[in-house]
């Protein structure tokens, strides 16, 4: 993966979480005063890290496959590759 696909990849992963960090945030404020900082960031990471996981990243690296005309499958096949240093033959 080109150093621009994965700051694509790492910026669309961004615009999943902040979002989610920022909603979390203002609910434990509105819900939840006086919530210590440990335990609301315990629980919003909990909730941010599926998210990320489950739904942004395969979100992200699908659309990037796309740009690029390939298939999820042979972009992560690419990136094994270059991670292994060569192609498999």
């Amino acid at each position: 993966m080109s150093w621009r696909d994965q700051a694509l990849k790492n910026f669309g992963v961004w615009l999943a979480v902040y979002p989610a960090v920022l909603v979390s945030s203002y609910l434990f404020s509105w819900l939840a005063p006086g919530v210590p900082l440990w335990l609301e960031i315990l629980i919003s990471t909990a909730f941010t890290v599926p998210l990320i996981s489950y739904v942004a990243v395969p979100w992200v690296e699908k659309r990037l496959a796309h740009a690029k005309g390939e298939t999820p499958a042979e972009m992560k096949r690419e990136e094994a590759e270059q991670a292994e240093g060569g192609t498999r033959g």
